[in-house]
């Protein structure tokens, strides 16, 4: 799969910007706080609809500007898709307050789309300086990686987690709203139903996938630490105790457990077990590595998983996705760069690198079959123009 070429009206601090890429690797210099972020965030955006890191869309739009067009050429399975994406501001006047809403428009070869669309469609895969934290960061964060992994092997999976966090949210409502004398047994037994059928299925899906991930990393790891260690994710959940492979007994696990912690939800007005309250643990050699891994261990293990997560998505797609590496090769001692360069160029994989400059990049062969762009102020021009 690659991206062929790209263009930029009104997005983030760029006015008007086309790159045609290569297929190979593309890297993009510059000082800080000039676009290079920007550029990798546009990719991701044209391609799923939408960004990795803005939680407020009207950030994608030039400040200057009502609106913003993403427009892009895609060649997947050696079929082209020419994709525009339309991000308009509508202001609604309040009382209060100016409060802004966006409207987004989707067409692949002049057809709208939905973002299920492209979502069920394009899976790039983005390493920022951010995934390095996964380890040690909050359960939620790690949830979020996983869930992300799952998405992109089976995108109805993202339709389950929306469902069950909105049910999550009503009954969560319920449990603070309501008193023990106002029917709330009878109402919590209808909610308590759907959110057993969806977090049951929920958990199904990290199980399957961490099995998954399981057996493509173990290889991974033992070549970048040259078989000195051993790394396996392990599902920390609050309905089971050891994996099921069968789903009715998730789901008889997890009606139970519920049922246990009624008293402890009335008390608390929430809901305090299911899948929103799941972690895993990444064990080396049996060891946690979010409490006693060092940061080089922390890093080379999530080198590791997000090289599983190409692995993956190649085995369901047949080819590669394009690689999104955001100021990350920086953060990468000398042995995991090599390792990662030596992988894009062994796998042909289409990349997009961000960099201060080029310095640490030429040791490595990165330039041969490359494009380099320079970014400025929201400009941007081929180095050798």
């Amino acid at each position: 799969m690659n991206v062929n070429k790209i263009k930029l009206i009104h997005f983030r601090n760029f006015t008007k910007v086309s790159i045609d890429f290569n297929k190979y690797i593309n890297i993009f210099i510059g000082n800080n706080a000039q676009g290079k972020t920007n550029i990798i965030e546009s990719i991701y955006t044209l391609l799923r609809g939408g960004s990795y890191r803005a939680k407020d869309e009207y950030n994608l739009i030039n400040w200057n500007e009502k609106q913003s067009y993403l427009l892009g050429e895609v060649q997947k399975n050696n079929e082209y898709y020419n994709i525009n994406i339309l991000f308009q501001n509508i202001d609604t006047p309040n009382t209060h307050l100016q409060q802004k809403t966006i409207r987004k428009i989707i067409k692949v070869n002049k057809k709208y789309q939905k973002i299920s669309w492209l979502k069920d469609k394009f899976y790039p895969v983005i390493f920022t300086p951010d995934d390095l934290q996964i380890i040690k960061s909050s359960p939620g964060r790690r949830r979020r990686f996983l869930d992300g992994i799952i998405t992109n092997l089976t995108p109805i999976y993202e339709k389950y987690l929306r469902d069950y966090n909105r049910i999550l949210f009503q009954r969560n409502i319920l449990l603070k709203q309501h008193s023990r004398h106002n029917n709330l047994e009878n109402h919590l037994n209808v909610w308590d139903q759907k959110i057993i059928e969806l977090g049951s299925l929920i958990i199904w899906y990290r199980i399957k996938a961490l099995q998954l991930v399981n057996q493509k990393i173990k290889n991974i790891h033992q070549i970048i630490t040259e078989n000195k260690e051993n790394l396996k994710l392990k599902y920390n959940s609050n309905i089971i105790t050891s994996y099921f492979d069968d789903k009715e007994e998730i789901k008889e696990a997890f009606q139970q457990k519920l049922s246990n912690v009624r008293e402890k939800d009335y008390q608390l007005k929430m809901t305090t077990v299911g899948p929103h309250r799941d972690d895993y643990y990444v064990m080396n050699n049996m060891v946690d590595l979010g409490i006693y891994g060092s940061q080089g261990q922390q890093r080379t293990a999530v080198l590791s998983l997000k090289i599983a997560e190409l692995e993956m998505i190649k085995e369901k797609d047949k080819e590669y996705p394009p690689l999104l590496l955001d100021d990350v090769l920086s953060e990468l001692d000398y042995k995991r760069r090599l390792f990662l360069v030596q992988l894009i160029k062994e796998k042909n994989l289409q990349t997009f690198i961000t960099n201060i400059d080029l310095y640490g990049l030429e040791q490595f062969g990165l330039l041969d079959n490359s494009k380099v762009f320079q970014v400025k102020n929201g400009t941007v021009h081929e180095q050798d123009e």
